[in-house]
């Protein structure tokens, strides 16, 4: 009888099912930063008088003056000292914005301008292309650039078109 109660619980645990195996929790997502988003005041001489005041959304930059730049945030690592192009200044050192603390690259598939307002001459006859918004402690820099390449350090065919500065609030 000894024998017997050994044998049938053998048996028992080799009809079983096995333990499952711990599964490991699969890691966090890495989350973009949040789009810059928001109304801002234009302070610099050339947002007051080309764009007049911003207010950015996910997709959508509009302008006071009556035109709106279209496009999505673009995956990036740019920051407030990366080089605009191969041998240019600095996101900071072109917008004069110090402590830049997010930088955001966006494509530019439209500009729409309202039908009483005056075209934007965001890059003189060229096609404005990308746009960077940079953020300080209290300034958003507006960047645009015309060319076939994103601006960064190994971009070629890039151009900075112009520089808006805005107060955040």
């Amino acid at each position: 009888m000894r024998l017997l109660v050994p044998a049938v619980l053998l048996a028992l645990a080799a009809c079983a099912e096995p333990a499952p195996t711990p599964q490991a929790e699969p890691a966090p997502a890495a989350h973009a930063p949040a789009p810059i988003i928001g109304a801002f005041t234009a302070i610099s001489t050339t947002a007051m008088s080309l764009t007049g005041d911003l207010n950015a959304s996910a997709d959508v930059l509009s302008f006071a003056r009556g035109f709106r730049i279209e496009g999505p945030v673009i995956e990036s690592a740019l920051t407030g000292d990366t080089d605009l192009s191969a041998g240019g200044g600095t996101i900071s050192s072109g917008s004069g914005v110090q402590n830049i603390g997010l930088v955001e690259l966006r494509r530019i598939d439209l500009v729409r301008v309202a039908a009483d307002a005056p075209a934007p001459q965001l890059c003189g006859d060229a096609q404005p292309t990308f746009v960077i918004l940079a953020r300080g402690a209290d300034t958003l820099s507006l960047q645009i650039f015309s060319g076939g390449e994103a601006p960064g350090p190994n971009a070629h065919d890039t151009a900075l078109c112009g520089i808006f500065n805005y107060a955040i609030p």
